[in-house]
């Protein structure tokens, strides 16, 4: 990615850090922006419900002995643009009926089917390519959050943990795509 994207990067990163909803950052987002139209809507790929939870969502989410797990991969898009990929974990039993029912069988995004709950997010780390990452000065730590460079990594990655009335309710990964920066920088210039 062209480095004179980095400060994009920075600011799309000191924003998801410090949101308690992902969904509704980037709603706004692509607002002020004019990034696409109307409300977010989750993309939902052919993979979703194939992918196991990792360790590390097993420790943030700490599922009990049986308790059903499901996993939803999706675009996050508004309109045509593509803003990010995730892969989430979540607990259905833990859940709200009404948001059971948005996930299992609608394309609202997760943070909108918690809409009225005391939804909170976590972000337990962070990821970004090395140049990006040399700008924290060695700092592996912002906030609560881990710090570190991957050079896999083409814009951003954050992993946390969402949790409704303080009870850990899905773990969630997600990556930013190139296409939202890009546009963000144009609509800049």
């Amino acid at each position: 990615m062209d480095k004179s994207l980095d400060p994009i990067v920075l600011h799309l990163c000191e924003t998801l850090l410090t949101t308690f909803s992902v969904t509704a950052a980037l709603q706004v987002w692509c607002e002020i922006r004019g990034l696409g139209e109307g409300d977010l809507y989750a993309d939902i790929k052919p993979e979703s419900g194939g992918t196991e939870l990792p360790q590390l969502g097993r420790d943030l989410l700490k599922p009990a002995e049986g308790e059903v797990v499901r996993h939803r991969a999706i675009t996050l898009k508004r309109g045509d643009v593509p803003l990010l990929d995730a892969d989430n974990w979540y607990t259905p039993e833990r859940l709200p009926l009404r948001a059971r029912v948005l996930l299992e069988t609608t394309d609202t995004p997760f943070g909108v089917a918690l809409a009225g709950t005391l939804q909170n997010r976590e972000t337990f780390s962070a990821s970004l390519p090395p140049h990006i990452m040399e700008r924290f000065n060695g700092r592996t730590k912002v906030r609560q959050t881990l710090m570190q460079g991957d050079a896999n990594v083409p814009v951003l990655t954050v992993r946390g943990v969402v949790t409704v009335d303080t009870v850990p309710v899905s773990f969630v990964e997600e990556r930013i795509r190139p296409e939202l920066v890009a546009l963000s920088a144009a609509q800049q210039g």
